[in-house]
């Protein structure tokens, strides 16, 4: 996941000096039909809700989250994208 769609989505979009109008776009790129690179990105972020141990260190560094885990940041991005849809949970919960 090192080069992945999801981690230069969130370094662009979600990086401490993104602003609000930013993060905005993002929500708006999420929903868009059609769109490759957004549909690779909610399968990468999919992936990584259900498995939150494989996500790399550099997310923290590429986004600066205060949520406490990557898990827990993750979580709050699907909901804040995809609020009609469950957030993935790994496989036992």
């Amino acid at each position: 996941m090192t080069d992945s769609v999801l981690l230069r989505v969130c370094a662009t979009y979600c990086h401490p000096e993104a602003d609000q109008d930013a993060y905005d776009s993002l929500r708006r790129l999420a929903v868009r039909p059609g769109d490759r690179e957004m549909a690779l990105f909610k399968a990468e972020l999919r992936r990584a809700l259900t498995d939150p141990d494989q996500v790399p260190p550099s997310l923290y560094t590429a986004v600066r989250y205060d949520d406490g885990s990557a898990e827990r940041f993750l979580r709050r991005l699907w909901g804040d994208l995809y609020p009609d849809e469950l957030v993935p949970n790994p496989p036992g919960r």
